[in-house]
């Protein structure tokens, strides 16, 4: 089946303006998809904005994602009848509500020719414990209706039911995959292209982002890409970085990106972290963008500035982090964390260096290493052009997106065959 005659029905509980990168990611996808020539409707929350891409048709007509808001999603596919279906999905983009994990199996009932495609952007399912009794009552008793086996208390029939699996990384993979066996066999790994519109490379551009982030032309930058929330290690950085300016008083920070909505009820505030440099005495020496619209190349500008970008993550790096291929793509050496499974295609001391995570003296020590080691900066900034062009561009997402599609309405076409 030809792109051009192919319906897509994205089902995505985030989009801009939601401060969220999984939104902006899916928009950017919805938009490339539509360009490739497929038929691209976009179901959504009425909180998007649907003139922010091109090419679509965005439906932001969902008020929440719950039991009562089924029959209108269902509805809906029925009404345009998709030659393929694409949930994005993360449990917080879906108030980690347990009724969209049971979609897949619902809309097979209603649309059994229609192929079903599911991104999981991260290990976050849904969270029936948080939601009250007769939510959790629906779900048994819907589970059991639905019936088989392999039905995941955070996933639902996500991982049973649908026909093809996107992960971003390996370790979410293998981790999904210990909820559902066999999975690899019609799973895929995606990582995330850079998120953000990219600005023309070279002094201008680099001027441009110092001059809009107030810091001097000489001075040392080093960058934190990405929104703030918890889990991201950002009080190991405002701290590892005090040690940075006590040895290098001319040192700046720039903490490019906005604060996230507390998804996860942790309590966290950014506001601690300014707390934190006002205790270090180093708030005048970091720069906070906050956050910057995501269909400009305000972000890309700010990257340019920077000479080393620092993504401290609690849990160690994965290739699902579009905030690393913002950096990379941006030619910047970047210092991150080693996680409990770490990704084979980052390698220390050549494509990225990893230091431990949670861990303020570690961040400091590979900052300082980076301002001392020219060598190993040019050799980082090679690995991270290398990472790049293998992982981390658009073209390649879409190839690999289309390719998934592609495969499914195949394997499908073949089945009615038969």
């Amino acid at each position: 089946m030809k792109p051009e005659t192919t319906k897509v029905l994205v089902i995505t509980g985030v989009f801009p303006p939601m401060p969220i990168a999984e939104g902006d990611h899916i928009a950017r996808l919805s938009e490339g998809l539509a360009e490739r020539g497929f038929s691209v409707d976009v179901l959504t929350s009425k909180k998007a904005d649907g003139k922010s891409v091109k090419g679509c048709r965005v439906h932001a007509e969902m008020d929440n994602w719950n039991w009562s808001s089924q029959g209108k999603v269902l509805r809906h596919a029925q009404d345009l009848k998709p030659d393929l279906i694409f949930i994005w999905f993360i449990g917080m983009a879906f108030e980690f509500h347990p009724m969209i994990s049971l979609l897949p199996t619902r809309l097979k009932a209603a649309l059994p020719d229609t192929q079903i495609v599911t991104q999981i952007t991260a290990p976050v399912g849904v969270r029936p414990k948080e939601h009250p009794f007769l939510t959790r009552l629906n779900l048994k008793l819907s589970a059991r209706a639905l019936g088989g086996g392999n039905i995941s208390y955070e996933y639902g029939t996500i991982l049973r039911d649908s026909d093809r699996v996107i992960a971003m990384a390996k370790p979410h993979l293998e981790r999904f995959a210990e909820h559902m066996p066999g999975l690899e066999e019609k799973a895929v790994i995606i990582p995330p292209p850079p998120l953000i519109p990219m600005s023309v490379p070279g002094d201008a551009s680099r001027l441009k982002g110092r001059e809009m982030l107030g810091v001097p032309a000489d001075a040392p930058l080093f960058a934190y890409f990405g929104r703030l929330y918890v889990g991201k290690g950002l009080e190991y950085l405002v701290r590892g970085f005090a040690k940075v300016r006590a040895q290098v008083p001319d040192a700046r920070l720039a903490i490019i990106g906005g604060a996230a909505p507390d998804y996860f009820k942790s309590g966290w505030s950014v506001d601690d972290l300014h707390a934190i440099a006002r205790e270090e005495g180093i708030e005048d020496a970091i720069s906070w963008t906050g956050e910057f619209p995501f269909d400009t190349d305000a972000g890309s500008l700010y990257l340019r500035a920077a000479d080393y970008a620092v993504l401290p993550f609690s849990e160690g790096a994965a290739l699902n982090n579009s905030s690393i291929a913002a950096c990379a793509a941006h030619d910047l050496p970047v210092i991150t964390t080693l996680g409990e499974r770490p990704e084979p295609e980052f390698v220390d001391q050549q494509n990225v260096l990893l230091v431990k995570p949670k861990d303020s003296d570690a961040l400091a020590d590979g900052m300082i290493r980076l301002l001392k080691d020219a060598d190993l900066t040019s050799r980082l900034r090679a690995g991270a052009v290398a990472l790049t062009k293998q992982y981390f561009s658009w073209d390649a997402t879409l190839d690999s997106t289309v390719s998934v599609f592609e495969d499914a309405l195949e394997t499908a076409a073949l089945r009615e065959l038969a």
